[in-house]
């Protein structure tokens, strides 16, 4: 356990600062039912990172950053104003439709670079393994402002999440979700270098559908979605040390099996309405 303890250490820290964030803003797009929507912003920052690489520029450079922040902005607006007058088109189904652009832009895009193959596999999986405690630090201050905001508008955003009756509607909706879906691309955009494009939409979707298997509340499914994300993140890191994985899909792996489990188990008990 000491020498887990040793050579996982930041891993670990920022997963612990990571994960929770994800949970929150997860919990709302579940509910909203716009599940490609995290995708899209990650792959989206994804592609923008590809671009600053093919470039000339670390992946973990300031230029890779603010382009793939830039490219996480557009798509979050792009998806708040996308809501209005698609007819009989679903919103699920443009957000789709950015997500296959954006995939398909960073291949295209990555094909041109000497290691291209290698920077797309590290973009999907991410090298938290080798995450730097200056990258832990700055991340967790970045969070931290997030959170803040977030709380602010927390009470609008999740009335429109439960479609409450006195949500918020028409531009003041706008602007409630352009500002939400803001913040998720300055998460996604921060944690897609260091976690990856797999990780990011796992934290994002894999706890908030396990707590929402049991739960119907919001509330309820804040307290039961954080323990799940952190623990599936423990010992996905644990599976990564003792069997030599790759540590993000290793995280996938185990949260997908834990979402399997907490689903079968629901076929025999009931749902709690809590």
């Amino acid at each position: 356990m000491g020498a887990f303890l040793d050579l996982m250490r930041w891993p670990l820290i920022a997963s612990l600062v990571m994960s929770p964030i994800h949970c929150l803003f997860g919990l709302h797009i579940v509910r909203r039912g716009v599940i490609f929507i995290d995708l899209a912003v990650a792959q989206m920052a994804a592609l923008g990172m590809a671009i600053a690489v093919a470039s000339g520029h670390e992946a973990t450079s300031m230029q890779s950053y603010w382009l793939a922040l830039a490219f996480a902005l557009g798509t979050a607006l792009a998806i708040s104003l996308t809501r209005f007058r698609l007819g009989n088109v679903p919103h699920e189904a443009i957000i789709g439709i950015i997500f296959v652009l954006a995939s398909a832009l960073g291949i295209v895009v990555l094909e041109k670079s000497p290691h291209g193959p290698e920077e797309l596999r590290d973009i999907l999986g991410g090298s938290i393994f080798l995450v730097q405690p200056g990258d832990v630090q700055h991340t967790a201050i970045a969070y931290g402002i997030i959170l803040a905001v977030a709380l602010i508008i927390w009470r609008g955003a999740t009335a429109i999440s439960l479609g409450e009756e006195g949500a918020p509607t028409g531009l003041r909706r706008v602007a409630v979700d352009f500002v939400f879906y803001s913040l998720l691309a300055f998460v996604v955009a921060s944690s897609v270098k260091i976690a990856g494009v797999l990780v990011v939409f796992t934290w994002l979707v894999m706890p908030p559908v396990a707590a929402f298997l049991w739960v119907s509340k919001m509330r309820s499914a804040v307290w039961l979605s954080l323990p799940i994300g952190l623990a599936g993140t423990l010992i996905g890191m644990w599976v990564s040390y003792t069997y030599d994985w790759q540590t993000g899909p290793a995280i996938v792996v185990v949260l997908g099996a834990i979402v399997t489990i907490l689903y079968l188990a629901k076929l025999f008990l009931p749902v709690r309405e809590g």
